[in-house]
């Protein structure tokens, strides 16, 4: 499963069969898998709306494989070329007006197509496919994780966890959904009539905002678009709900920054839940991971009515 650039990823396998989800969670830049997934794994949280006092994700879903990959080694400019585990390279989150978000072009390219990988493995071996199949992370493994999601062209995936994160292009993003809500709203009295245009002309006029917007980021990666437009296509991410949870007084990704990963996604017209938590710095806490455990519940129930 591992390539030449990535390590091995850190697998555990369901407590008990049948393995009925797979879910794949990020570490954050500068750790690896082993310093995060045993930890996320057995840390006791509130059971939702029981009795019990406790739970652990182990207990609560006896029947999901966990991958926690890690991220390969490559030099960090914000820690002065260092070299360390990171998903993509990047600057400061919480400025955006630096525009150096090409930094993390190489890295997320390479950290997509490996999470996409991993993500149509595992949805041949799961029951309902790509549906049965998680994505998600903390902190830069939320933001790798979130890229990956948005530009997953299969079948739906079955959600999206993110920790503490941020998402990579926010601000072109927006300006992509600004500008797709003004070419709407104006008729340009010199734009070439519906005659002359092609047809994948007429469908990109037609697209929803959020298919567009998913489209923008991708040739922000410098990325092949490999679905031509169609009119009525819309893109998978618009139908996977996603968590976000953020600790209030996280001093690395400002709650800020994840508020507008918050609105971003939303704009987009996904499902979106937002969640925030007092007292909580750049960590998950017991609370936090009550809430996922309700989400990841609630989303299986919804799967199920379908």
């Amino acid at each position: 499963m591992a390539t030449s650039t990535f390590p091995e990823p850190l697998i555990v396998p369901p407590f008990t069969p049948p393995h009925t989800q797979t879910i794949i969670l990020l570490h954050g830049r500068g750790s690896r898998a082993t310093n995060f997934g045993p930890v996320l794994l057995d840390t006791p949280f509130p059971f939702p709306s029981t009795t019990s006092p406790t739970t652990t994700f182990r207990k609560s879903l006896p029947h999901t494989k966990f991958i926690f990959p890690t991220a390969p080694r490559s030099r960090a400019t914000i820690y002065k070329r260092s070299i360390i585990n990171q998903w993509f390279d990047g600057w400061h989150v919480d400025s955006p007006q630096n525009n150096k978000d090409w930094l993390a072009i190489d890295g997320l390219q390479l950290t997509t197509r490996h999470l996409h990988d991993l993500i149509r493995a595992e949805a041949e071996l799961v029951p309902g496919g790509a549906g049965s199949v998680v994505i998600g992370g903390i902190s830069q493994g939320c933001a790798a994780a979130l890229v990956a999601a948005i530009l997953w062209e299969g079948d739906e995936l079955g959600g999206v966890i993110g920790m503490c994160g941020y998402l990579p292009f926010a601000g072109g993003i927006t300006a992509a959904l600004e500008k797709k809500g003004e070419d709407t709203e104006e008729i340009d009295p010199f734009e070439r009539g519906d005659e002359e245009k092609s047809q994948g002309e007429e469908d990109l006029d037609e697209e929803d905002p959020g298919t567009a917007a998913v489209r923008e980021l991708r040739q922000f990666l410098e990325l092949e678009d490999t679905s031509s437009p169609q009119k009525g296509f819309r893109a998978p991410i618009l139908s996977t709900p996603i968590f976000l949870g953020h600790g209030i007084d996280d001093e690395k990704v400002p709650l800020g920054v994840g508020t507008t990963m918050a609105s971003c996604l939303a704009r987009m017209g996904i499902n979106t839940s937002w969640h925030t938590y007092p007292h909580l710095g750049h960590w998950f806490s017991a609370n936090m991971l009550s809430d996922i455990f309700l989400f990841l519940q609630t989303k299986k129930t919804s799967s199920l009515s379908h």
